[in-house]
């Protein structure tokens, strides 16, 4: 693996790991909640900025691991698929 290919990953893990941050404090104080310490930034627009930079990152590794975007599709329509047979709440999903 290129030192490339290696930062690329460890950069989404990390931006994965903030997502999910983000996603409990939307769950624990609501989607308008801000943090007192940054008056005027909402959890939404810090759950936004988190999603673009996963999707930022993402679109790197796929970049440098040679991974499509056809193969992602395919792989997106399999788990939309998933969502309409097992959950209860996204069945309306692609």
């Amino acid at each position: 693996m290129t030192d490339a290919q290696q930062e690329s990953l460890d950069i989404l893990q990390e931006e994965c790991g903030e997502l999910v941050v983000i996603i409990s404090k939307v769950k624990r104080f609501g989607l308008m909640s801000e943090n007192p310490e940054h008056p005027g930034v909402t959890a939404r627009q810090r759950l936004l900025q988190e999603i673009g930079d996963v999707f930022a990152l993402a679109d790197l590794v796929c970049r440098y691991h040679n991974i499509g975007t056809l193969e992602i599709e395919f792989a997106k329509q399999r788990k939309f698929d998933k969502l309409k047979l097992y959950s209860k709440h996204l069945r309306d999903t692609q």
